[in-house]
């Protein structure tokens, strides 16, 4: 492929980073007059799902708390940002320096129908804004170095989901199973390209296609699995888990001018747990702290799981603090990595290779707004 003459805007000391940033709060203000399945992402590890904010399955902790709606429209915007740059392979983290770093940030914009106290459904408008960093040299002595940036942004996967309670939520506030079933639309583009710096005896600039953890789209169609349980332990405490998992039937597929030949089509999955207590009855402001693990498997449930993939999880610890007032509600959490492991994909050990190193993030942001009608 002919080489590209680089602008001098597409290096590290470009204008362009904080208008990028700019743009992304910008689209957050204007939405956040509409809390629904979120984006999921640990850097490198390219883990897209629907994921539930602590408060989204409704106040249930106490007889003092309104009951919700039995029926009617719920609309809801959710945030969630991160900044990758650790690198791990296995679960030891690389020197720093070389690091790719990924900046982040998801807007889903959602609405939910309730039916009856019981069965919901929801459809979710996800939007990203990726840029992703990486260090390049040239082959000359001494050599040159520089890093670069690369970005992808747009619509991603469409999601639609229905939802049930097993047991009559307004009878039974001590406890309760909701189950979720969804599909994940191929809506979001899966060949996004940007301009490359390459090394060689001087840098040069070719489009590529974007790294797989900054494509807006998975690639192919997922069926969402979806569980939540509650149980109270004490007045205004309960215990909870909750668990998604996105099954991707297709196994891979063939980006234009990928520097990584075929992208692997991945499963994705996120499970937590741990304990939420109502502060204030009234409005419903309630503490939350579980653990976290969220991640890419290496192999999928359904299909092959050759092409390119990073596969790997994050083990964190998540506090939350969620607020009701009226018809609106919000909820921010914070999930801290305590442990990551970049684990070895199929490819990998099919050719006796260790896992290249994967960036995950420190913590990531999540805040979310819903309104009832």
């Amino acid at each position: 492929m002919p080489s590209i003459p680089l602008p001098p805007a597409a290096r590290v000391n470009s204008p362009s980073r904080p208008t990028f940033c700019r743009r992304s709060f910008a689209i957050l203000a204007a939405c956040a007059l509409a809390k629904a399945p979120a984006i999921l992402a640990q850097g490198c590890i390219a883990s897209r799902g629907a994921e539930a904010m602590p408060g989204h399955y409704g106040m249930h902790l106490a007889d003092e708390v309104e009951a919700p709606a039995t029926y009617g429209f719920e609309s809801s915007v959710n945030y969630r940002w991160l900044h990758s740059d650790r690198m791990f392979v296995h679960d030891v983290e690389q020197a720093p320096g070389n690091a790719e770093i990924n900046d982040s940030h998801f807007i889903d914009l959602g609405v939910t129908y309730a039916f009856d106290p019981r069965f919901s459904a929801t459809a979710t408008l996800p939007l990203v804004f990726n840029d992703r960093s990486q260090v390049v040299r040239t082959f000359a002595f001494p050599p040159t170095i520089d890093r670069f940036h690369t970005q992808a942004s747009g619509l991603a996967d469409v999601r639609v989901e229905g939802n049930a309670w097993l047991l009559d939520p307004l009878t039974r506030t001590n406890g309760n199973v909701r189950v979720g079933l969804g599909v994940s639309a191929p809506t979001g583009d899966r060949d996004a390209q940007d301009v490359f710096e390459l090394p060689g005896p001087t840098l040069r600039a070719q489009r590529h296609a974007v790294d797989q953890s900054i494509q807006p789209g998975a690639g192919g169609w997922g069926i969402i699995l979806d569980a939540y349980a509650y149980r109270e332990i004490l007045p205004r405490l309960n215990a909870f888990l909750n668990g998604s998992y996105t099954v991707t039937p297709e196994e891979k597929y063939s980006p234009t001018a990928s520097l990584m030949g075929d992208y692997s089509i991945t499963d994705n999955y996120l499970a937590r747990g741990g304990f939420e207590y109502i502060a204030w009855p009234r409005h419903a402001l309630s503490l939350s702290l579980a653990g976290r693990i969220e991640g890419v498997p290496v192999h999928d449930l359904i299909g092959g799981s050759d092409g390119f993939r990073r596969p790997g999880y994050a083990v964190s610890i998540e506090p939350g603090v969620s607020l009701a007032f009226r018809s609106w509600s919000f909820a921010l959490n914070v999930p801290v990595a305590l442990y990551r492991n970049r684990e070895q994909s199929v490819p990998e050990k099919a050719a006796g290779l260790e896992p290249a190193a994967a960036g995950f993030a420190d913590y990531v942001v999540t805040f979310g707004v819903t309104r009832k009608f």
